[in-house]
C-alpha cells in the first residue's frame, strides 16, 4: 500500500468512526485539557507550575488532567469529512455536587452545561474552557452518549 493509499484509508476510517458521534457526546477517563497563558501573569495552578519549572522556561501552554471531554462542535460539522472539517471543539467535564448539578440542570449556572448522559456521575461540561482537537483523536475514543433524545439535544444546544 502506498503512503497515499494509507492516508486515504485513514481518512475513511476517521470519517466512518465519527458518523455516530453527536454534539454533547463524551469521552470519559484520563484526558488532558491544554490552554495558553501569559508567562508573566499565570493565573491557574497549572500555569504557575509551568512558569516555576526551570525545564519549561519560555513555554506558554499548560495542561490539566480532566475527568473527560464533551463534544461542543455541532453534529453537522462533526460528521463532515475530516478533509473539509479537520477540527472538533471540546469542553472538559468537571465533577460537581448534587446541589450544583440541580442548579446547572435548571440553567442557573451558565458557566456549565448539563449533560444527561454523564449526570449520574455528577459530571457537567465546563463551558468556560474550550479546546480544539483534530478529528483523528476523537475517532480513537470510546463514545459515551451525552443525550438520549431530541429534547435533551435541543436543551444542550441552547446551553452552548
Amino acid at each position: 500500500m502506498t503512503p497515499g493509499d494509507q492516508k486515504r484509508e485513514e481518512i475513511r476510517r476517521v470519517d466512518r468512526e465519527l458518523q455516530v458521534w453527536r454534539q454533547g457526546d463524551c469521552a470519559l477517563g484520563d484526558h488532558w485539557f491544554v490552554h495558553r497563558f501569559a508567562p508573566g501573569s499565570p493565573l491557574t495552578p497549572e500555569a504557575v507550575m509551568v512558569v516555576e519549572d526551570p525545564e519549561t522556561a519560555g513555554i506558554d501552554l499548560a495542561e490539566a488532567a480532566v475527568l473527560g471531554l464533551m463534544i461542543a462542535s455541532q453534529t453537522c460539522d462533526l460528521v463532515r469529512t475530516c478533509v473539509e472539517r479537520p477540527f472538533v471543539e471540546v469542553c472538559p467535564l468537571v465533577e460537581v455536587s448534587e446541589e450544583q448539578l440541580r442548579e446547572i440542570e435548571r440553567g442557573r449556572r451558565p458557566q456549565y452545561a448539563f449533560v444527561p448522559g454523564v449526570a449520574e456521575r455528577q459530571l457537567v461540561a465546563d463551558l468556560d474552557r474550550v479546546m480544539t482537537l483534530e478529528k483523528p483523536l476523537v475517532a480513537g475514543w470510546e463514545r459515551t452518549p451525552g443525550c438520549r433524545e431530541d429534547a435533551e439535544r435541543r436543551r444542550l444546544a441552547l446551553a452552548l
